[in-house]
Protein backbone atom coordinates (compact mmCIF):
# COMPACT_ATOMS: atom_id res chain seq x y z
CA UNK A 1 0.00 0.00 0.00
CA UNK A 2 0.62 3.65 -0.79
CA UNK A 3 2.79 5.01 2.69
CA UNK A 4 -0.16 8.04 2.26
CA UNK A 5 -2.77 6.04 2.73
CA UNK A 6 -1.83 5.69 6.80
CA UNK A 7 -2.16 9.77 6.93
CA UNK A 8 -5.61 9.15 6.97
CA UNK A 9 -5.97 6.45 8.82
CA UNK A 10 -5.97 5.46 13.01
CA UNK A 11 -5.92 1.82 11.94
CA UNK A 12 -5.28 -0.06 9.01
CA UNK A 13 -5.04 -3.37 9.20
CA UNK A 14 -3.00 -4.75 5.51
CA UNK A 15 -1.27 -8.01 5.81
CA UNK A 16 1.18 -6.12 3.30
CA UNK A 17 2.48 -4.47 6.28
CA UNK A 18 3.66 -7.25 8.24
CA UNK A 19 5.13 -9.37 5.28
CA UNK A 20 1.91 -10.57 4.18
CA UNK A 21 -0.03 -10.19 0.71
CA UNK A 22 -2.84 -10.59 -1.38
CA UNK A 23 -3.12 -14.36 0.02
CA UNK A 24 -4.88 -13.44 3.00
CA UNK A 25 -8.01 -12.09 1.48
CA UNK A 26 -10.49 -9.62 3.10
CA UNK A 27 -12.97 -11.90 3.80
CA UNK A 28 -10.10 -13.82 6.19
CA UNK A 29 -9.52 -10.82 7.30
CA UNK A 30 -13.11 -9.30 8.20
CA UNK A 31 -13.42 -12.59 9.91
CA UNK A 32 -10.25 -12.24 13.05
CA UNK A 33 -12.04 -8.67 13.12
CA UNK A 34 -15.21 -9.83 13.97
CA UNK A 35 -14.32 -12.38 16.21
CA UNK A 36 -12.38 -9.79 17.92
CA UNK A 37 -15.12 -7.71 18.39
CA UNK A 38 -17.78 -10.49 19.45
CA UNK A 39 -16.08 -14.03 20.56
CA UNK A 40 -19.19 -15.49 20.97
CA UNK A 41 -19.73 -16.01 17.25
CA UNK A 42 -16.23 -17.47 16.37
CA UNK A 43 -17.54 -21.24 15.94
CA UNK A 44 -20.32 -20.07 13.79
CA UNK A 45 -18.21 -18.31 11.70
CA UNK A 46 -14.62 -20.23 11.39
CA UNK A 47 -15.87 -21.42 8.11
CA UNK A 48 -15.96 -17.68 6.53
CA UNK A 49 -12.16 -17.69 6.12
CA UNK A 50 -11.60 -20.65 3.84
CA UNK A 51 -14.68 -19.55 1.72
CA UNK A 52 -13.22 -16.46 1.00
CA UNK A 53 -9.83 -17.68 0.21
CA UNK A 54 -11.80 -20.18 -2.27
CA UNK A 55 -13.63 -17.40 -4.36
CA UNK A 56 -10.65 -15.35 -3.93
CA UNK A 57 -8.25 -18.20 -5.10
CA UNK A 58 -5.85 -17.57 -2.57
CA UNK A 59 -2.21 -19.09 -2.63
CA UNK A 60 -1.62 -18.47 0.99
CA UNK A 61 -0.61 -20.69 3.14
CA UNK A 62 -2.69 -19.44 5.52
CA UNK A 63 -5.68 -20.64 3.00
CA UNK A 64 -4.51 -24.75 4.52
CA UNK A 65 -4.72 -23.80 7.74
CA UNK A 66 -8.19 -22.08 7.80
CA UNK A 67 -9.70 -25.50 5.64
CA UNK A 68 -8.00 -27.14 8.46
CA UNK A 69 -10.30 -25.15 10.96
CA UNK A 70 -13.69 -25.32 9.11
CA UNK A 71 -12.76 -29.49 8.63
CA UNK A 72 -14.61 -31.81 8.74
CA UNK A 73 -17.61 -29.60 8.24
CA UNK A 74 -16.47 -28.09 5.18
CA UNK A 75 -14.24 -29.88 2.68
CA UNK A 76 -12.63 -28.23 -0.05
CA UNK A 77 -14.97 -28.29 -2.57
CA UNK A 78 -17.80 -27.59 -0.30
CA UNK A 79 -15.94 -23.65 -0.15
CA UNK A 80 -15.40 -23.54 -3.89
CA UNK A 81 -19.05 -24.34 -4.14
CA UNK A 82 -20.06 -21.76 -1.06
CA UNK A 83 -17.97 -18.88 -2.86
CA UNK A 84 -19.50 -19.79 -6.06
CA UNK A 85 -23.14 -20.01 -4.85
CA UNK A 86 -22.23 -16.53 -3.34
CA UNK A 87 -21.18 -15.37 -6.43
CA UNK A 88 -24.15 -16.23 -8.36
CA UNK A 89 -26.78 -15.04 -5.84
CA UNK A 90 -24.93 -11.79 -5.49
CA UNK A 91 -25.54 -10.95 -9.19
CA UNK A 92 -28.99 -11.39 -9.15
CA UNK A 93 -29.21 -9.83 -6.15
CA UNK A 94 -27.36 -6.50 -6.84
CA UNK A 95 -28.44 -3.95 -4.44
CA UNK A 96 -31.08 -5.48 -2.60
CA UNK A 97 -30.46 -6.74 0.30
CA UNK A 98 -30.90 -10.70 0.92
CA UNK A 99 -29.29 -10.84 4.26
CA UNK A 100 -31.96 -14.16 4.70
CA UNK A 101 -31.02 -15.65 1.32
CA UNK A 102 -26.85 -14.79 1.74
CA UNK A 103 -27.49 -16.48 5.81
CA UNK A 104 -28.14 -19.64 4.33
CA UNK A 105 -25.86 -19.68 1.72
CA UNK A 106 -22.94 -19.73 4.57
CA UNK A 107 -25.26 -22.20 6.88
CA UNK A 108 -26.19 -19.33 9.08
CA UNK A 109 -29.47 -19.81 9.13
CA UNK A 110 -29.80 -22.39 11.31
CA UNK A 111 -30.90 -24.89 8.94
CA UNK A 112 -28.25 -26.99 7.68
CA UNK A 113 -30.17 -28.84 5.37
CA UNK A 114 -31.53 -26.22 3.52
CA UNK A 115 -28.17 -24.80 3.33
CA UNK A 116 -26.76 -27.70 1.20
CA UNK A 117 -30.33 -28.16 -1.14
CA UNK A 118 -30.00 -24.06 -1.97
CA UNK A 119 -26.30 -24.19 -2.40
CA UNK A 120 -26.34 -27.39 -4.58
CA UNK A 121 -29.16 -25.31 -6.87
CA UNK A 122 -27.36 -22.63 -7.27
CA UNK A 123 -24.46 -23.91 -8.34
CA UNK A 124 -25.90 -25.96 -10.78
CA UNK A 125 -27.31 -22.91 -12.03
CA UNK A 126 -24.16 -21.31 -11.81
CA UNK A 127 -22.41 -23.64 -13.77
CA UNK A 128 -24.63 -24.17 -16.72
CA UNK A 129 -24.58 -20.24 -17.09
CA UNK A 130 -21.10 -20.26 -17.12
CA UNK A 131 -20.52 -22.80 -19.60
CA UNK A 132 -22.63 -21.20 -21.70
CA UNK A 133 -20.54 -18.30 -22.00
CA UNK A 134 -17.42 -20.42 -21.56
CA UNK A 135 -18.58 -21.64 -25.62
CA UNK A 136 -19.86 -18.25 -26.68
CA UNK A 137 -16.22 -16.61 -25.64
CA UNK A 138 -13.81 -18.79 -25.88
CA UNK A 139 -13.57 -19.09 -29.76
CA UNK A 140 -12.54 -15.59 -29.64
CA UNK A 141 -9.86 -15.40 -27.58
CA UNK A 142 -7.13 -13.69 -29.11
CA UNK A 143 -3.33 -14.54 -27.67
CA UNK A 144 0.36 -12.60 -28.01
CA UNK A 145 3.72 -13.74 -26.61
CA UNK A 146 4.87 -10.86 -24.45
CA UNK A 147 8.52 -10.11 -24.75
CA UNK A 148 9.10 -10.92 -20.97
CA UNK A 149 7.79 -14.36 -22.02
CA UNK A 150 4.50 -14.37 -20.69
CA UNK A 151 1.59 -15.83 -22.62
CA UNK A 152 -1.08 -12.64 -23.20
CA UNK A 153 -4.97 -13.52 -23.75
CA UNK A 154 -7.21 -10.91 -24.62
CA UNK A 155 -11.18 -10.92 -24.93
CA UNK A 156 -13.38 -8.73 -25.58
CA UNK A 157 -16.20 -9.31 -23.57
CA UNK A 158 -18.17 -6.65 -24.98
CA UNK A 159 -18.89 -8.06 -28.48
CA UNK A 160 -18.49 -11.91 -28.28
CA UNK A 161 -20.00 -12.45 -23.89
CA UNK A 162 -23.69 -12.35 -23.23
CA UNK A 163 -24.24 -9.65 -21.40
CA UNK A 164 -26.47 -8.45 -18.09
CA UNK A 165 -26.84 -11.95 -17.28
CA UNK A 166 -24.42 -14.03 -15.27
CA UNK A 167 -21.16 -14.21 -15.18
CA UNK A 168 -20.47 -10.67 -15.66
CA UNK A 169 -17.38 -9.43 -17.21
CA UNK A 170 -15.14 -9.99 -14.30
CA UNK A 171 -16.08 -13.31 -13.71
CA UNK A 172 -16.13 -13.82 -17.56
CA UNK A 173 -12.61 -13.44 -17.70
CA UNK A 174 -11.73 -15.15 -14.92
CA UNK A 175 -13.23 -18.29 -15.92
CA UNK A 176 -10.98 -17.90 -19.11
CA UNK A 177 -7.98 -17.39 -17.64
CA UNK A 178 -8.52 -20.24 -15.36
CA UNK A 179 -8.74 -22.64 -18.19
CA UNK A 180 -5.39 -21.06 -19.66
CA UNK A 181 -3.52 -21.85 -17.05
CA UNK A 182 -4.81 -25.01 -17.02
CA UNK A 183 -3.81 -24.93 -20.49
CA UNK A 184 0.03 -23.87 -19.32
CA UNK A 185 1.04 -25.25 -16.68
CA UNK A 186 4.15 -23.78 -15.27
CA UNK A 187 4.19 -21.01 -17.87
CA UNK A 188 3.58 -17.28 -16.86
CA UNK A 189 -0.13 -16.30 -18.16
CA UNK A 190 -1.89 -12.74 -18.01
CA UNK A 191 -5.73 -12.58 -19.28
CA UNK A 192 -7.14 -9.76 -20.33
CA UNK A 193 -10.34 -9.00 -20.74
CA UNK A 194 -11.93 -5.70 -22.10
CA UNK A 195 -15.29 -3.75 -22.80
CA UNK A 196 -15.45 -0.26 -24.51
CA UNK A 197 -14.68 1.77 -21.36
CA UNK A 198 -12.74 -1.05 -18.96
CA UNK A 199 -10.11 -3.75 -18.56
CA UNK A 200 -10.26 -6.57 -16.26
CA UNK A 201 -6.75 -8.27 -15.60
CA UNK A 202 -5.72 -12.10 -14.31
CA UNK A 203 -2.36 -12.72 -13.70
CA UNK A 204 -0.66 -16.04 -12.90
CA UNK A 205 3.74 -15.90 -12.74
CA UNK A 206 3.78 -12.15 -13.73
CA UNK A 207 4.46 -9.74 -10.88
CA UNK A 208 2.85 -6.73 -11.96
CA UNK A 209 1.76 -3.94 -10.01
CA UNK A 210 -1.23 -2.88 -10.95
CA UNK A 211 -2.04 0.36 -8.95
CA UNK A 212 1.08 1.89 -10.09
CA UNK A 213 0.28 0.69 -13.65
CA UNK A 214 -2.72 2.51 -13.52
CA UNK A 215 -1.17 5.75 -12.09
CA UNK A 216 1.48 5.51 -14.97
CA UNK A 217 -1.34 5.36 -17.20
CA UNK A 218 -3.03 8.06 -15.78
CA UNK A 219 0.21 10.67 -15.88
CA UNK A 220 1.27 9.33 -19.80
CA UNK A 221 -1.96 9.35 -21.71
CA UNK A 222 -3.71 12.56 -21.58
CA UNK A 223 -6.97 12.65 -22.19
CA UNK A 224 -7.82 8.85 -21.37
CA UNK A 225 -9.49 9.16 -18.06
CA UNK A 226 -7.74 6.36 -16.58
CA UNK A 227 -8.47 5.25 -13.08
CA UNK A 228 -8.93 1.67 -11.22
CA UNK A 229 -6.30 -0.36 -8.77
CA UNK A 230 -6.01 -4.24 -7.84
CA UNK A 231 -2.47 -5.87 -6.53
CA UNK A 232 0.07 -7.93 -8.03
CA UNK A 233 -2.44 -10.79 -10.34
CA UNK A 234 -5.62 -8.63 -10.17
CA UNK A 235 -7.38 -5.59 -11.10
CA UNK A 236 -9.90 -3.45 -13.22
CA UNK A 237 -8.82 -0.49 -15.02
CA UNK A 238 -11.76 2.22 -16.15
CA UNK A 239 -10.71 5.01 -19.30
CA UNK A 240 -13.05 6.81 -21.75
CA UNK A 241 -13.96 4.90 -24.42
CA UNK A 242 -12.55 7.03 -27.58
CA UNK A 243 -8.75 6.11 -26.15
CA UNK A 244 -9.49 2.52 -25.61
CA UNK A 245 -7.11 1.92 -28.26
CA UNK A 246 -4.20 3.60 -27.07
CA UNK A 247 -4.89 2.66 -23.18
CA UNK A 248 -4.96 -1.03 -23.94
CA UNK A 249 -2.17 -1.15 -26.11
CA UNK A 250 -0.06 0.86 -23.08
CA UNK A 251 -1.34 -1.48 -20.68
CA UNK A 252 -0.13 -4.27 -22.65
CA UNK A 253 3.41 -3.28 -23.36
CA UNK A 254 3.61 -2.15 -19.30
CA UNK A 255 2.61 -5.86 -18.84
CA UNK A 256 5.02 -6.92 -21.06
CA UNK A 257 7.89 -5.12 -18.68
CA UNK A 258 6.81 -6.87 -15.85
CA UNK A 259 9.07 -9.59 -14.13
CA UNK A 260 7.82 -13.45 -14.19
Amino acid sequence: PDAIVDDYLIGHVNPYHVGGDYGITAGMLGTEIARLINPAVENQIRHLPAIAGAGDRSEAPERARYLALAAPEYSADDCRDIALALDYEQFWLRFSDGREIIKDILNLGGNPERHEKFVDLLVEEANKAIEEQMGAIMPHVESRMLPNGAHLFMLDVEIFAHRFTFPPPGKTSGEVHDRLVREHPGEPVVTLGFGPDFAVLRSRGVMMNIPRMVRELHTEIAGGGVSGGGHLVVGSIKFVEGMRGVVVESLIRKIGEAPI
